[in-house]
């Protein structure tokens, strides 16, 4: 039965908080509709974003459902604030994942993840609600769907009204609830449709001003953990500290933001939740911290993004590092150290964050998706394709650190195993360069000469080149420059259409590609150079919608579904006019 459209949010709506480890999505009524806890890559525990009838959710608003939401975030931070008005009186939401540090950790096995250390108790969900005006009657809903809503589950109730256990799928929750003796009205009780596997806690309070109620979701390795946090841990904390030092750690870790131009507010708030993509005890970064939301609604372009690709890591460092943030690329230089991989051929593009291989993947069809728009898949199959571009992509990554003084500002020196694994990296391409491959976009409809791949194998080798005669490393010179200068021309032989005046997205071809506007950026070619230029206009003629927005491309990619504007290629050329001197146009965009 197809489920109304409207039980769905906009995915934009949505605010976002973390603590390094995972994430959890919000909505502007107040519910978690969407939280993989402890990890990123945990069974979702709140799933309704990709089902609004299954999946799980955990929403503190109003009894009152006409009154609106508006969110927040306190300053320079990823603390969340959603406040509820109405002439009645006045609430306020206060959501935060707690830190102890936005450090990587300080040691970056591939094993690790958030239970390594400690029991995980630390990492947890506060969602603390204050009346600070009149007086309004609030209800708490959590419905936890352990395994993607795939297992059932089951609810105990703690004593004297401090919380629950809830149970499945080899999944422990705790809810441990903090305060409810200072309000006057609290009812708690559990309902369960007979159709559905998931039990809901609700609780009913009234709230008058200055008081409030707090309510902390951990997750235990086993039932007698998740009880222990109900009943003594989570008591136990001074969340009010918690929420000072989480501040204090995003406060002081966006100070070391070195952008003060145009639009500063708008990086501010990039930067941090670029950060928030980072796993803390590896250093890996994920590419999203959700699975399945569909490129176009009603399409079959939904993947699961809660994995480390090369490049996307790379493009993070790439923002990040311009921005002043250098630790997490020394974080990241150190999880790649630790992958597994023989030689060039076994490096894959993409990794679990604690570097695992085996991404296998699979189709939920137990859910319908956002708005109805399946398959609802985890696991990405990706991992297994060719794609030549990861090389240059993170040499490049590597020379824009050391360019900067990373290596020199944390005691460390480019030699070693991180050397020895970029010279694997060049000899690789210098052996694969003239390979078809996969592309940039992951497209699955066969192997071809992707201009941008080829590119970046060129790239791959000026770096190498670079790092080894800047630091007297050993390397293969006369060979590297031999093969950098066959890359760049056989790129400019077979991938730029003289009939078009444009590089094309592959050799030989008539079709044009978003990652071409890189080409600049990378240094392969002038932004004034008369080629770029024209592929420049070309793209704004041919590869963009109504508003100005770029597609990544529009040809044939072998995938049902049609291709939406993809917002990083727009900003790329933003970057391309900017740096003809087209400043208007790139502003206007």
């Amino acid at each position: 039965m197809k489920q109304n459209l409207s039980n769905y949010q906009p995915i934009n709506s949505y605010g976002v908080i973390g603590d390094c480890h995972s994430v959890v999505l919000i909505s502007p009524d107040g519910s978690v509709d969407w939280g993989c806890l402890p990890d990123f890559d945990s069974p979702a525990l709140f799933c309704r974003l990709l089902d609004a009838e299954r999946g799980g959710y955990f929403k503190i608003a109003p009894t009152d459902e006409s009154i609106p939401g508006s969110q927040r975030y306190l300053r320079s931070s990823n603390v969340l604030q959603t406040r509820f008005a109405s002439i009645a009186g006045e609430i306020v939401l206060t959501d935060f994942m707690p830190v102890e540090t936005l450090s990587a950790w300080p040691y970056r096995g591939m094993n690790n993840n958030t239970w390594t250390r400690e029991d995980g108790s630390c990492h947890c969900l506060v969602r603390s609600v204050e009346c600070t005006h009149g007086e309004l009657p609030v209800t708490m809903t959590l419905k936890v769907s352990p395994n993607y809503a795939a297992s059932p589950s089951e609810v105990f109730m703690a004593e004297d009204n401090i919380g629950a256990v809830i149970a499945g799928g080899n999944q422990y929750v705790g809810l441990a609830i903090v305060g409810a003796y200072r309000v006057s009205s609290f009812n708690v009780r559990v309902e369960q449709d007979e159709t559905d596997g998931h039990p809901s806690i609700i609780v009913q309070i009234t709230l008058r001003e200055g008081e409030n109620v707090l309510f902390a979701v951990g997750v235990g390795r086993s039932l007698q953990a998740a009880r222990r946090l109900v009943e003594y841990e989570l008591q136990q904390r001074n969340f009010d500290f918690e929420l000072a030092h989480t501040l204090h750690c995003w406060r002081k870790w966006v100070k070391g933001c070195n952008y003060y131009g145009p639009y500063a507010d708008v990086v501010e708030r990039s930067a941090l939740t670029l950060k928030m993509m980072t796993y803390a005890p590896t250093g890996a970064i994920v590419a999203a911290p959700t699975a399945s939301l569909p490129e176009d609604l009603g399409g079959t372009r939904n993947w699961d993004y809660r994995y480390t690709w090369l490049r996307d890591a790379t493009f993070t460092l790439y923002a990040l590092n311009v921005l002043g943030f250098t630790e997490e690329a020394r974080a990241f230089t150190h999880w790649l150290r630790r992958l597994s991989y023989v030689d060039g051929e076994d490096l894959q593009i993409m990794y679990g964050i604690r570097g695992e291989r085996d991404l296998t993947e699979q189709v939920l069809t137990h859910l319908s998706g956002y708005c109805d728009t399946s398959p609802v898949r985890i696991g990405n199959g990706a991992a297994s394709q060719k794609q030549l571009d990861v090389f240059g992509e993170v040499l490049d990554c590597i020379h824009l650190y050391r360019r900067q003084g990373g290596f020199e500002r944390y005691g460390e020196t480019l030699d070693g195993a991180l050397w020895a694994m970029m010279r694997t990296f060049v000899e690789h391409v210098c052996e694969h360069w003239h390979e078809p491959d996969s592309g940039i976009w992951e497209v699955r409809g066969g192997l071809r000469h992707f201009v941008y791949s080829k590119v970046m194998c060129w790239v791959a080798l000026d770096r190498g080149i670079r790092a080894a005669k800047q630091l007297n490393l050993e390397a293969d010179l006369p060979r590297w420059y031999i093969v950098r200068d066959q890359i760049r021309a056989d790129i400019l032989s077979h991938g730029y259409n003289t009939s078009l005046g444009t590089f094309t997205q592959a050799y030989d071809d008539e079709g044009l590609d978003a990652s071409n506007l890189l080409l600049p950026l990378v240094g392969f070619i002038p932004a004034d150079d008369p080629r770029m230029r024209s592929t420049v206009d070309r793209t704004i003629e041919r590869l963009t919608d109504e508003n100005g927005f770029v597609y990544r491309y529009l040809s044939e990619d072998g995938l049902e579904g049609s291709e939406g504007t993809f917002s990083i290629c727009t900003f790329w050329l933003v970057d391309n006019l900017a740096m003809q001197g087209r400043v208007d146009e790139a502003r206007s965009l």
